[in-house]
């Protein structure tokens, strides 16, 4: 039997690896040019270096403000405030979104009303939310729980449904539990849409937390970024911002590396 590669097929190969390098690497280098483009902005004078700082003055200000203690306690907050928050919207998102994806009658009567409050902004309550608990961690915790809530639902819903009906229908033909067909079938073929709700969730947690202390906290890193806002301290305001774009970049990177590990797993096993 001849096992040699034959020539069509090393080419195609040798192109889908190319092309998975591509992919990888597209991201790096758009963000190289762009660094690049900020940095050259502001040195050859094409914006004003006081509205748009230098990008290596930036990360300058960045270090030395990270060797700040009380700016590590502000940044410690601000981690606990979203860790607790997406650690309860998560599980109880997507558990409230696999029951309505699962019952086609609450699905109906809930539908609505879920609709509804999603078209809100909910910025706009923020005043309300203050009113009742305060400027402290839980205020910003519930508030951020309000607002990741309904897009974890929404992608716990897609999830529920994306399960063929004849799984379910042969698993319980079997005699599986319910226990047994969640852990057994659900879990496995909603994988994919579950981690992509958490990565979603997981922004809109951090979003929520953000403008919960901009708008009123003693501390954390939306209020320290919202006071050089208002001084007009654009390097400090710029390294704060780049700090949670880099913060929520590596969580969101953690959650595909899980699913991209999980995948792979699948694959395997096949």
């Amino acid at each position: 039997m001849d096992c040699r590669v034959k020539p069509g097929n090393d080419i195609r190969i040798r192109g889908v690896v190319v092309t998975r390098w591509l992919v990888r690497l597209a991201p790096l280098v758009a963000l190289a040019i762009l660094v690049a483009l900020w940095e050259a902005a502001s040195r050859l004078g094409w914006t004003d270096p006081r509205l748009l700082p230098p990008f290596s003055d930036v990360v300058r200000v960045l270090a030395g403000l990270l060797q700040d203690a009380r700016f590590r306690g502000d940044l410690g907050i601000t981690l606990s405030e979203i860790a607790v928050a997406f650690a309860i919207v998560g599980p109880l998102g997507l558990a409230v979104g696999f029951f309505l994806g699962e019952s086609l009658t609450a699905y109906r009567m809930l539908a609505p009303a879920l609709h509804l409050l999603l078209a809100i902004p909910k910025s706009i309550f923020l005043p309300v939310f203050i009113f009742a608990f305060g400027i402290g961690f839980l205020q910003k915790v519930i508030f951020a729980f309000t607002l990741a809530f309904f897009i974890v639902v929404l992608n716990g819903i897609a999830a529920a449904r994306s399960v063929p009906n004849g799984l379910t229908t042969a698993a319980r033909s079997f005699g599986a539990t319910r226990a047994q067909i969640y852990l057994r079938i659900y879990l496995p073929a909603m994988e994919p849409l579950i981690i992509e709700g958490l990565r979603m969730g997981l922004i809109f947690t951090v979003t929520g937390v953000l403008l919960a202390e901009m708008y009123g906290s003693p501390r954390g890193i939306g209020r320290v970024i919202f006071a050089w806002g208002e001084m007009f301290r654009m390097p400090e305001l710029l390294a704060g911002v780049l700090l949670v774009v880099l913060v929520t970049i590596i969580c969101n990177e953690c959650l595909r590396a899980i699913e991209e590990l999980r995948r792979s797993r699948r694959r395997g096993l096949r």
